[in-house]
């Protein structure tokens, strides 16, 4: 009889043991990775760019959609909790008053009660595991909302200063534009000229003037966007706007470059940690879906008073107490339970798959944000060299016209071409800077920017 006791439970302890196997992610090809760069907190990102620096603050303090993201964040901790508290014993105060027939007097008992589910099987420890890793993933989703709401407010005011910048060059061209036309104006009536190059002048002040509101409208809605983000109400926006800080050409990158991926970039991520943290609590939930299955056996006892007067109530005698066993087992109940399996299955299985694919858009995110920047920083190298060269061609151009060995059409082309070439500068170190942010996001915080 004693060995057989042994035997059993053994063989419970081991059925246990079966319930909540060891989690397991599922194994992944990955590349050969270099040592990493210094990981820096999200919330704690410092750009080279104060004005910067002080939206992304007020954008990580009054943005509504990272005040929803702090509120999951306590729902799942209540969660916890909850789940925590079932593993624990109960305790209760029991009062009351009976009363049968009119010839008997009435019973009142007062009384403490205790009850306690013994979790043979790791149900209640697999249900909490599950609340914890849902917590856990509730975390890294408000630190990814966080790093996507800092790329934001970045990459919406490195496109302002762009703008900003864009607009300068398009007055400033617009300005020379109008003089080159009252010039040859002058010169038309001086009987210098053909009327041709001076209505040539005066298209292509026309044009320039036109390019003008549109880089205006361009600040318009970038600027709604940052306030949006900032969480800056409309009063402040239309009586301060959005203050300025560095020009596009002083944000400078001045940190470590990384070349490759670095090793701990599964450690980097806040998406694949909040992917791990939804699968490992699929596996507990499927544990916990299995461990239904099995008996379930709690323990209640009670003690304290009772007696038919009211005033004997705590006399000597009056002690009563009571002590209980139980065990339920479903036995039927129309396949819920195996369809609780399957459910549970069925979402790890989504999990799994969850993070396989989470861990290839990383790597995905962070080799296309190296190869982005590594061009952009050649493009913008390019560009400023073209920069030097139409500045010396149009310096030319205006020599050769003014000493009469070209026409006026050259100079026009000229200087064209060096207001786009000025124009697309902008755009390429503006590139340049996107990129870094991309970078930093795909790096799961690393200041690219610092």
């Amino acid at each position: 009889m004693k060995h057989s006791l042994i035997a059993s439970l053994l063989a419970l302890l081991c059925t246990a043991c079966a319930i909540s196997p060891e989690q397991t992610l599922p194994k992944l090809d990955l590349p050969r990775m270099q040592n990493a760069l210094p990981l820096a907190d999200p919330g704690e990102a410092s750009f080279n760019d104060p004005v910067l620096n002080t939206l992304i603050g007020q954008a990580l303090q009054h943005n509504a959609s990272l005040a929803m993201a702090v509120a999951n964040i306590d729902e799942a901790r209540a969660r916890l909790g909850i789940s925590q508290s079932a593993e624990w014993p109960s305790l209760n105060l029991q009062a009351g008053t009976q009363r049968q027939r009119d010839d008997v007097p009435a019973r009142f008992h007062l009384a403490g009660a205790a009850s306690w589910e013994l979790d043979l099987w790791g149900r209640l420890a697999n249900e909490t595991e599950a609340a914890r890793q849902q917590f856990l993933s509730s975390q890294a989703a408000h630190t990814g909302l966080q790093l996507a709401l800092i790329a934001d407010v970045a990459q919406s005011y490195i496109n302002l200063r762009a703008s900003d910048a864009q607009l300068v060059v398009a007055k400033q061209t617009a300005e020379a534009r109008q003089k080159a036309f009252s010039l040859q104006t002058t010169r038309f009536k001086g009987g210098l000229i053909s009327e041709l190059e001076t209505r040539q002048a005066e298209s292509d002040l026309a044009t320039a003037q036109a390019i003008v509101p549109q880089y205006q409208s361009q600040i318009a809605q970038l600027e709604s966007a940052l306030s949006v983000l900032c969480g800056l109400s409309p009063r402040a926006l239309i009586e301060a706007g959005i203050p300025r800080g560095k020009s596009i050409s002083e944000i400078n990158n001045s940190s470590p470059i990384t070349a490759s991926i670095p090793s701990d970039l599964l450690l980097r991520r806040p998406d694949i940690a909040q992917a791990e943290a939804t699968l490992r609590a699929s596996h507990a939930e499927v544990a916990a879906a299995r461990a239904a299955w099995f008996p379930r056996i709690s323990l209640s006892g009670l003690l304290g008073v009772a007696s038919h007067p009211l005033t004997d109530l705590f006399a000597a005698g009056s002690k009563t107490w009571q002590f209980a066993g139980n065990l339920s087992m479903p036995l039927f109940d129309g396949g819920l339970n195996a369809a609780q399996i399957d459910q549970a299955k069925a979402k790890d299985k989504a999990a799994a798959a969850g993070y396989q694919l989470a861990v290839q858009n990383a790597f995905a995110d962070t080799l296309a944000a190296l190869k982005s920047r590594q061009f952009s920083m050649k493009k913008t190298q390019g560009q400023q060299r073209q920069i030097k060269a139409l500045e010396r061609q149009l310096k030319l151009a205006i020599m050769r016209y003014d000493n009469g060995y070209s026409d006026y059409l050259t100079v026009l082309d000229s200087e064209r071409n060096l207001f786009n070439g000025r124009l697309e500068l902008i755009a390429a170190k503006r590139d340049q800077l996107l990129a870094q942010v991309a970078l930093y996001k795909a790096l799961g915080g690393e200041s690219a920017l610092q």
